[in-house]
């Protein structure tokens, strides 16, 4: 972590702080950090950032939790050029991870609304670097990780299809070769989606289903086994509703690429 943090202050101060070295003294000083409304996510790390820059800090508050608006998140004591020098880089972890935090919890809340079981995961489209951090945001907003790696689970997908079009020989060579590993097939139409079911895959994704396919689908494969069934495509807060009912995983990109930030601040007091 601690390089992960300077590799981030570096890349934020360069050779150095110039507006502060020119202009104020570095004396001590007190701030003050505010933010919300919405879930937290990054306080952790934010505490490793102050800690490394030997920048004392008060705080009652935990990932994952609830804030409202203009919350009163850090309390910090120290010099002031380090109190400045690591402003930006708090609040952008502060920001960007309450944001998916926030955005996750929303779809959380309502896809649960409909089928409690459900549970809401996120992909690997993450920003490079920052995959474990965004990943840990949507968990502190309720929802679930898909594959961390490559290395974590088969996913069976279209350009693989397109290189070996036999499913039933790509879930058996997967098994062979890699028999701890979840198993799972993405579909893009109905007849994949049977022949997946057919070769006993673990669990298949519906891509870019329309909900009434997805209804029909799920029909016709749990009438022959109990497989996982995960849908995934163009899912977001508006229509996470309309496929609730009907999976038992929902996958949104959107949830790490599209994530509104929270607005949070920092006050010398």
């Amino acid at each position: 972590m601690k390089d992960i943090l300077q590799g981030w202050l570096t890349e934020d101060v360069g050779k150095g702080d110039a507006t502060s070295d020119a202009t104020v003294p570095n004396i001590k000083c007190q701030a003050k950090v505010h933010g919300g409304p919405g879930f937290l996510s990054g306080i952790e790390i934010c505490k490793s950032l102050l800690k490394m820059e030997e920048i004392n800090y008060a705080t009652d508050f935990k990932d994952g939790d609830l804030i409202g608006s203009r919350e009163l998140i850090f309390e910090l004591s120290g010099n002031s050029h380090d109190i400045l020098k690591i402003e930006r880089v708090l609040l952008n972890v502060l920001s960007h991870l309450s944001g998916i935090a926030t955005s996750t919890a929303k779809v959380v809340e309502k896809a649960k609304s409909i089928n409690p079981n459900v549970q809401i995961l996120a992909t690997r489209k993450t920003t490079p670097g920052l995959r474990q951090f965004e990943k840990e945001a949507v968990v502190h907003g309720g929802g679930e990780t898909h594959r961390y790696r490559l290395d974590d689970a088969i996913l069976i997908k279209d350009n693989h299809l397109k290189l070996n079009g036999n499913i039933a020989e790509m879930v058996k060579k997967a098994r062979s070769k890699y028999p701890d590993l979840t198993v799972e097939v993405e579909a893009d139409t109905l007849e994949q989606a049977i022949e997946a079911n057919s070769a006993k895959a673990d669990r298949i994704m519906l891509d870019n289903f329309t909900p009434q396919l997805v209804n029909s689908t799920v029909k016709i494969l749990k009438e022959q086994s109990n497989v996982e069934i995960e849908v995934s495509g163009g899912i977001n807060l508006d229509n996470v509703g309309d496929y609730a009912l009907y999976a038992d995983f929902i996958s949104l990109s959107s949830l790490t690429m599209s994530a509104p930030p929270v607005d949070f601040s920092l006050h010398v007091t």
